[in-house]
């Protein structure tokens, strides 16, 4: 399974924080330092989890286990809100 971003979407960096806002809610979001990383790694092209872990955990001292953990929340989170679907 593979994450993308999707076209509901724009992004923007501001102040070392990346800013996005969902053209059809009218809502704007911001991502911490590892949400960034993530996001910045979709911004690459569809990923599947274990890639973005690979990204998260070359950058930061984090097990394997919490970074899967904690980065399928911040997908099913970005899902939720339509900034992320899901593609096989």
């Amino acid at each position: 399974m593979k994450y993308q971003l999707t076209s509901d979407q724009i992004s923007s960096k501001v102040a070392g924080e990346t800013v996005i806002l969902n053209h059809s809610k009218g809502a704007y979001y911001g991502l911490d330092e590892v949400g960034v990383l993530v996001w910045d790694t979709l911004e690459k092209g569809p990923q599947t989890i274990e890639e973005l872990c690979e990204a998260v955990t070359s950058e930061y001292e984090v097990d394997a286990e919490t970074c899967k953990s904690d980065i399928d929340g911040l997908l099913k989170d970005l899902i939720s809100e339509r900034l992320v679907e899901i593609i096989k």
